[in-house]
């Protein structure tokens, strides 16, 4: 988790949230504040994982049905993880763009650099991730150097005379809000992949106590990072590691910035192409996982083109999760409502106690649309994904109790 966490992608959304106008120790704060609340619900999830040691994707099966875990959950999230990937290879191409240009003074748009660099983690995609489990070892200390060099030589160059470390007030609620709201859907949308996170954990002790604890250091690490980094540079976000360079110029920087992001898009990145086929798989089981992965690497790429996705990351991310935040309030009471139990052999039977209407659960698929345009609905100011998942899971509540009495009845 901590390896996973700390990415350019935490780095870049923290850089941007003081760009916008917010305190070094806010954009920490409501980075921290919205992980770990995501992580109670992400947890609570990879507990299947822990008890079953079945994939996120085939657990969906018993609260929305055979066929709406098929057809809904899956399409979904391999949506979420081509938008994923190119939003972290376009913020990992910005540090390489700066790297060129500032030390070797060729300079190439965005573009030129995201799609040879998106091709490449296709590539190590494709070959196959068991060779990589070798890379993972040495993946999070390499960073973590990387990050230690950065900063203090940020530190030693410019001061830290210009970071405050004061929390900004009211007049900056509503901005803090947007930015909780981006940063906790954008967690959300990985809550049908929990299990395949945590399925090797040995008991639940190790998943909520790693798993907590990793979290919190990875975005704390990333976030801090991004945030101080950008509070001694100034300027526009896009700038952040060509300021960096300008402030610490030379090699040394330069290998520390490349090795962050190598690392990471070799590590961590190329899971969201596995996660996207895996998903891709379990909607169209005939395709295999090679398949799978070179179709979702297709748009993948593709989206890797378009810099406005990063631009927009709060809009999209909120926008995407929302229906997600939605999808885990029914996932969560679904599961502890049957005392954390499940018919493991229904969940790959027709017919069978998870197949409902014709593969469907019709109501809590219901449910999770009126939870999700609720969420649309609500003016700023508010969370609407944290409203949208509780206002799900209240529903689902209600619609079991509604079947429970109808049983009894019969």
């Amino acid at each position: 988790m901590i390896n996973y966490l700390i990415n350019p992608g935490t780095i870049f959304s923290a850089a941007m949230g003081v760009a916008g106008g917010l305190s070094f120790l806010t954009v920490v704060l409501v980075q921290l504040s919205a992980v770990l609340l995501s992580m109670l619900a992400f947890l609570v999830m990879g507990r299947i994982g822990v008890d079953y040691g079945l994939t996120g994707q085939m657990a969906c099966r018993a609260a929305l049905g055979v066929r709406g875990g098929r057809w809904l959950t899956s399409p979904l999230r391999a949506i979420c993880s081509i938008y994923w990937f190119a939003f972290q290879t376009l913020a990992g191409s910005m540090a390489i763009a700066a790297i060129l240009e500032e030390c070797l003074g060729i300079k190439l748009t965005l573009v030129q650099v995201s799609l040879p660099f998106a091709f490449l983690q296709v590539l190590v995609a494709s070959y196959g991730y068991h060779w990589l489990k070798n890379l993972f070892k040495w993946a999070l200390p390499l960073k973590l150097i990387s990050l230690c060099f950065i900063i203090i030589m940020l530190w030693l160059n410019a001061g830290a005379g210009s970071v405050s470390f004061a929390v900004d007030g009211h007049s900056k609620a509503l901005l803090i809000m947007v930015w909780f709201n981006g940063i906790f859907a954008g967690m959300l949308t990985m809550i049908t992949d929990a299990a395949d996170f945590t399925r090797y954990q040995k008991n639940k002790r190790s998943l909520w106590l790693g798993a907590m604890t990793g979290a919190g250091l990875g975005v704390f690490l990333g976030a801090a990072t991004g945030a101080f980094a950008m509070t001694l540079v100034g300027g526009e976000g896009d700038r952040l590691f060509n300021g960096i360079l300008e402030i610490v110029p030379g090699i040394y920087m330069a290998l520390a910035i490349l090795v962050l992001i190598v690392m990471d898009n070799w590590t961590i990145n190329v899971i969201n192409l596995y996660s996207g086929g895996l998903s891709l798989s379990h909607t169209l089981e005939s395709l295999g996982r090679l398949r799978s992965t070179l179709l979702v690497s297709i748009p993948s790429v593709v989206l890797s083109c378009f810099p406005i996705i990063i631009h927009h990351f709060l809009e999209i991310a909120t926008t995407l999760g929302m229906i997600f935040s939605a999808i885990a309030g029914v996932l969560l009471v679904d599961y502890w409502s049957r005392g954390w139990y499940l018919n493991v052999e229904a969940l790959y039977q027709k017919q069978g106690i998870y197949w409902y209407r014709q593969g469907f659960r019709i109501g809590s698929i219901m449910i999770v649309i009126l939870a999700t345009a609720l969420g649309y609905s609500l003016p700023e100011g508010w969370p609407p994904p944290l409203i949208a998942m509780l206002v799900a899971g209240v529903f689902y509540y209600s619609l079991g109790r509604i079947d429970n009495q109808s049983k009894k009845r019969l």
